[in-house]
């Protein structure tokens, strides 16, 4: 469970003399009592047209995708004598942050849809039926960005991927992909769901026959990564949990199941997929989009990743168990598929299921799903 003391936001925040909606929040490295912070100027329920989410806990999102992303930073002061730390919020001027320069000049006539504060921004342009996406990097960023586009043409012509349109320095432009999202089943349809799925795990399965078609020098994500990026989630969601020792014996125990897979293949991966990456269009067939961490990984990973956001939708309710059920079946099949054994899948899904518990602890709208998950994936050890 979460550490009263811990030192997370509230769900609804007040700065200049507005209400806003915590979306997201990472740690900041180093300064423990703060945390980075994406908001959305608040609408209540009733304003919005649209009810809370009970399982998220969330403000209508919906309504909140539509509207401008600010970013900043989140700090508590602990006076003495008060009975609870008093919150602040401190955001950037809008379309602005310090580590993102071109940020201001990008969002000129658009919507910025993402910011994570230092590190990424992306704003949205819409010209009638033109659509494109800016992603706006720190200063000399978009050469890796860039890099990591060029090795994502292993997965072209399986996958329809963003098709560059201009980049300088710290940014790159995207014409927007025809299809709608696998992340919500309603843009779908229940007709649609079941052949959305196979056909992108179809065209994932193909693409990784191919893997002459990605450098030898692009970036290998083998257990070790994953065992890393695993470790670094649990040390700084440490601080903030009660029996955070439980915690730790489930990620260890994660670890050494990553370690004692067999590393004999590897195959293009994108690294960090979700189901949000994936996108359908019964006319195009599937896209795959976020493609520049593209490079060589167990099979297990993208596979397992995918498993494992399946189960964190169900929980935190965007899906319902027939829909997970459906994803579960076609993920399982397009291992065996390919040969994934299913200690090396399990072990990959176990990993992303523990690091998502992680990671989420920080966002207010959903810090009680990934409580709820935690504590299942602790329980589920204990009886191993």
């Amino acid at each position: 469970m979460l550490d009263p003391a811990a030192s997370l936001p509230s769900r609804i925040l007040s700065a200049e003399e507005t209400r806003w909606s915590v979306e997201r929040a990472w740690p900041v490295p180093g300064k423990p009592k703060m945390l980075a912070v994406e908001v959305t100027a608040f609408e209540a329920p009733e304003d919005a047209g649209t009810s809370t989410s009970s399982a998220a806990g969330a403000a209508p999102r919906a309504a909140a995708s539509r509207r401008a992303r600010r970013a900043g930073c989140f700090r508590v002061e602990h006076d003495r004598g008060a009975a609870r730390p008093s919150e602040h919020l401190d955001l950037f001027p809008p379309d602005t942050d310090p580590e993102l320069p071109a940020l201001r000049q990008a969002a000129q006539g658009g919507l910025v849809i993402a910011h994570e504060p230092g590190l990424r921004a992306v704003v949205r342009h819409r010209d009638g039926s033109d659509e494109t996406y800016t992603v706006v990097l720190p200063a000399g960023r978009a050469t890796e960005l860039l890099d990591g586009m060029r090795r994502a043409q292993a997965f072209s012509g399986p996958f329809r991927l963003p098709r560059l349109i201009s980049h300088d320095d710290s940014t790159a432009t995207f014409q927007a992909l025809t299809g709608a999202s696998l992340h919500r089943p309603q843009r779908i349809g229940a007709q649609a769901w079941e052949t959305a799925w196979d056909q992108s795990l179809d065209a994932w399965s193909t693409a990784i026959q191919h893997p002459g078609e990605l450098p030898a020098s692009a970036p290998v994500h083998g257990a070790a990564t994953e065992i890393r990026r695993l470790q670094r989630w649990e040390a700084l969601v440490r601080p903030y949990l009660v029996g955070a020792e439980l915690f730790h014996a489930s990620v260890m125990a994660a670890c050494d199941a990553l370690a004692s897979i067999p590393e004999r293949r590897m195959v293009p991966a994108h690294r960090q997929l979700r189901d949000e990456d994936l996108l359908y269009s019964p006319e195009l067939g599937p896209a795959l989009v976020k493609v520049s961490n593209a490079g060589w990984a167990h099979p297990a990973l993208d596979l397992g990743g995918l498993l494992a956001c399946a189960k964190w939708n169900e929980l935190r309710g965007l899906w319902d168990a027939p829909r997970r059920a459906v994803v579960f079946g076609l993920i399982n099949d397009a291992a065996y598929r390919n040969g994934v054994a299913g200690d090396a899948l399990e072990a990959y899904e176990r990993a992303a299921l523990l690091r998502l518990s992680a990671q989420f602890t920080f966002s207010p709208g959903l810090a009680d799903a990934a409580e709820a998950l935690r504590a299942s994936l602790i329980q589920s050890e204990s009886w191993r």
